[in-house]
């Protein structure tokens, strides 16, 4: 039993679109629009998504358990993480922070010295989880969404 986390290119497209799809099945359900729009795009449109994001997948013994983006930021120094996603069985195991992980070193590999990310103000787990590997609430950011930004100083060990 082995879980493995890895960085998708845009021949892994297959892959990208099962723990997707996966992750959004889960998070909104099976008679979800938006999984019936993504489970209809085409090979090109994954491959060009993962010709534009950073998208990791873990896999535990071949079976998609969780995935997370990193894309560049408008700000200069800064990454986005987006996309974040672990199975309910793997929750707790220790893999989100493998994930998060990946996408810092994604980060500092491009320059970037900051993180940020969008939570549901309703997601206690996340925040509190966010919260244990460094991010910070930015108060009053969000938007239209009412959606919790968190920023994380990657200059800081």
């Amino acid at each position: 039993m082995t879980t493995t986390v890895h960085r998708l290119g845009p021949d892994d497209w297959e892959l990208a679109r099962e723990v997707r799809l996966a992750s959004i099945r889960e998070e909104l359900g099976a008679d979800s629009a938006f999984l019936r729009e993504l489970a209809a795009m085409e090979q090109a449109a994954w491959r060009g998504v993962l010709a534009r994001h950073v998208r990791f997948a873990a896999q535990h013994d071949g079976r998609p358990i969780g995935t997370v983006c990193w894309r560049p930021s408008d700000e200069p120094d800064e990454g986005l993480l987006h996309g974040m996603w672990v199975c309910p069985t793997a929750r707790g195991t220790g893999l989100a922070g493998r994930l998060v992980d990946a996408v810092v070193a994604v980060a500092g590999e491009h320059g970037r010295h900051r993180l940020s990310l969008k939570v549901e103000p309703g997601n206690a787990r996340a925040l509190a989880f966010y919260t244990r590997t460094g991010f910070r609430v930015v108060p009053g950011e969000g938007g239209a969404a009412a959606l919790v930004v968190m920023t994380r100083d990657l200059r800081r060990p």
